[in-house]
């Protein structure tokens, strides 16, 4: 035993070469034994327990099984110990490995909830938009009305204008009518009192000069008095009807004129309703339309990807037709009012011709007396000529 031990001394002093290959092979096996372990932890076996493993077989020679015995059985017992606790860590590791998994599998399917999520989101943001959209076509139709109303409220105003001209000639035509009426009443009154005052004078200075030898010539001259009295008979019938077509034109004007009052009041109280409405409308949605505004801006691209030329031709043609029917209307309200207009002017040439041959046909005495008297007043002539210059 002596001899053994020493010779195992001899044998692993430190520094000779049987020790440094010893070591060498120790750390050979160590280490391919490690490299085992990996390779047998990623296999299905590797979750065996320490003791369902069988244990090692180690090979030595028979030369140098008594010299190594000892050694050996410390080496086999390390071995074992190391085994053991890469075991340990091994299950450890799987263990480790099965709460990843699973967490991996609870991860994917809170993915698949977020991506259900996302498709939601992103359905109701293409509603949301395609919502957006519309509101904004709408904005613009109502736009669109507004810029009309306004139009039509303008064209409503300088129409009412222009009635209210007319009106105005109308009336200063309606006064001139009658202060030359006035006049025409009181010049006929006047001739028949001068012509009674003048048949009168001359009946009495002939019977007291000579009521015998003028007889047969005052005869002849009643004769032609009485016509003449009955022509101024029939005259005056004439400008009796004159002055009832007057009055039933004077009827009728009042009657335009009443009709256009009110249909004036009528548009008025349109537009002070519109006017009402659309301020209410605009103090209602104006934090609407700048929220609206903004997703106008947001989703324009899609917008004007949107439009296409053929609804911008339709909108053009709709206005275009609009505003064609407007003018035909114009015009045939124009064509009406020149037809009155026409009408008024005729009437009055009729007036004064026939005032001037009522005229002309006085002769005599009593042309000399009223001659003077004769013209018509200052503010009819001008009445007269501002009428047939409208």
């Amino acid at each position: 035993m002596e001899s053994t031990a020493s010779h195992r001394k001899r044998y692993f002093k430190h520094g000779s070469p049987s020790y440094e290959d010893r070591k060498e092979r120790h750390h050979h096996k160590s280490s391919h034994k490690r490299r085992r372990h990996k390779t047998r932890s990623r296999s299905p076996s590797g979750s065996l327990s320490a003791h369902d493993r069988k244990p090692p077989v180690v090979y030595m020679n028979p030369a140098f099984q008594q010299v190594y015995g000892s050694s050996s059985i410390v080496a086999t017992q390390a071995d074992i110990e190391m085994r053991t606790t890469l075991i340990g860590q091994l299950s450890a590791y799987e263990q480790r490995i099965s709460s990843l998994e699973s967490e991996l599998r609870a991860a994917q399917l809170a993915r698949g909830r977020a991506e259900q999520v996302v498709y939601e989101v992103n359905a109701e943001k293409l509603r949301v938009e395609s919502h957006n959209s519309e509101i904004v076509q709408v904005m613009k139709t109502l736009e669109r009305a507004v810029e009309d109303l306004q139009n039509d409220l303008k064209s409503a105003s300088d129409e009412s204008g222009r009635r209210q001209l007319e009106l105005e000639n109308v009336e200063k035509n309606l006064a001139s009518s009658r202060e030359q009426n006035s006049f025409l009443s009181e010049r006929n009154m006047k001739l028949v009192k001068n012509f009674y005052v003048c048949f009168c004078c001359y009946f009495f200075i002939f019977r007291r000069d000579e009521s015998a030898r003028e007889l047969a010539e005052v005869r002849p001259r009643i004769e032609a008095l009485q016509a003449d009295l009955r022509l101024r008979a029939e005259e005056n019938r004439k400008l009796s009807v004159e002055i009832r077509s007057f009055e039933d034109k004077e009827r009728v004007w009042k009657k335009e004129k009443t009709d256009l009052e009110k249909r004036i009041e009528i548009k008025d109280a349109v537009a002070t309703a519109e006017r009402k409405n659309n301020d209410e409308w605009k103090r209602k949605h104006l934090a609407e339309k700048a929220e609206l505004e903004r997703k106008v801006k947001l989703a324009e691209p899609d917008i004007n990807r949107a439009l296409d030329a053929e609804s911008i031709k339709k909108a053009i043609e709709d206005v275009r037709a609009f505003y064609e029917q407007k003018l035909s209307y114009m015009l045939n309200e124009l064509e009406t009012l020149k037809k009155k207009s026409s009408l008024k002017e005729t009437g009055f040439s009729s007036a004064n011709s026939s005032n001037e041959r009522l005229e002309l046909e006085k002769s005599g005495r009593s042309e000399l007396e009223y001659r003077s008297s004769s013209a018509p007043p200052a503010s009819i002539s001008n009445g007269l000529l501002s009428s047939s210059e409208n």
